[in-house]
């Protein structure tokens, strides 16, 4: 390519730019929208705030305060801050189009980064903490559906997303408890300690309440809770059995342990019975190899454990 095609290239490039930054300071220092309602339904209430027209609508929900997830800092490259418009918030752009399906179109699903809010917007944010546990739950990790969270025309909240609150004594006493880690460093992780204690599993209403006094992103709190084995999101029986199924205690009779447990308690592995007194869990090595086969009962180890013994270790956590 030649100097003299070189030069009108360059020439039309910088009259572009020019423009380009002309439109964008015109649009941002005379173009005024005045204040603009927005109404925001969640699947635990509707909130409406007015604010002056001209930001996007994720940087306006994050300074409300709310968990609109943005991996990519509000550019429209990572589709994360998915949320469905039900009304206002224009056309959708060519920057939203490759990560909206056909489908989440109908329904006015709209990335929070892209839409510019300039008229009043009626809106519905999905549940954060629900559709991480989806991702887990599936194992799957699809930009273009996870966050979906409307079909034919209606909202899905599960019965489970329902009954997520805290009764009012329950409430108090996770509040009671955040309160004395609330100036520890690294609070989440002894809060998450005692609620489990004292819970037997950590409430997803108890996720909530951590993530909103502590001011941390509730993806935070779920990812820690998830993370530990010590934690559990499930009800778990006041005397949690795990037994090792590692390659010692597998060699030595792990198995055979279960087997005999099962029918014992009358429920499977990773079930908890009627009466909320056992819960039986597997693992893969607790560290005792040299007492295999092995199991602990809350915090007791019992090590080479034989059929017979059975019957008695469940008996002393019967009374």
């Amino acid at each position: 390519m030649t100097i003299e095609t070189l030069v009108p290239i360059g020439i039309i490039t910088a009259i572009l730019l020019t423009l380009t930054v002309i439109l964008l300071i015109a649009d941002k220092l005379l173009v005024s929208y005045g204040d603009c309602k927005i109404s925001v339904e969640e699947d635990d209430g509707k909130n409406e705030f007015t604010v002056q027209g001209g930001s996007t609508l994720l940087s306006i929900l994050i300074d409300k305060g709310m968990e609109i997830p943005a991996s990519c800092g509000g550019r429209g490259s990572c589709g994360f801050c998915k949320l469905n418009v039900k009304s206002g918030g224009g056309d959708i752009l060519p920057t939203e189009e490759m990560f909206i399906s056909k489908e989440e179109k109908k329904t006015g699903t709209r990335l929070a980064c892209q839409v510019k809010v300039k008229d009043d917007i009626e809106l519905f944010v999905p549940d954060l903490i629900g559709t991480v546990k989806g991702m887990a739950d599936t194992d799957t990790f699809d930009k273009r559906s996870k966050w979906t969270f409307a079909r034919e025309g209606k909202m899905l909240i599960s019965e489970e997303k329902k009954k997520i609150k805290l009764a009012r004594p329950d409430k108090r006493q996770v509040i009671d408890i955040i309160d004395s880690h609330r100036d520890d460093p690294g609070a989440v992780m002894p809060i998450l300690h005692d609620i489990n204690g004292a819970f037997n599993y950590l409430p997803e209403g108890a996720l909530r309440q951590i993530s909103k006094e502590l001011d941390v992103p509730l993806s935070t709190v779920f990812r820690i809770a998830t993370f530990y084995n010590a934690f559990s999101l499930t009800p778990v029986g006041k005397h949690k059995i795990t037994v090792c199924t590692g390659t010692a205690c597998h060699v030595k009779g792990a198995a055979g342990i279960i087997e005999t447990l099962e029918p014992m308690l009358g429920i499977q592995s990773g079930e908890t019975t009627e009466d909320g007194l056992f819960t039986i869990e597997e693992v893969r090595c607790i560290g005792c190899c040299g007492l295999a086969p092995v199991l602990t009962v809350n915090e007791d180890v019992h090590g080479l454990v034989t059929k017979k013994k059975m019957s008695e270790i469940v008996k002393q956590y019967q009374g």
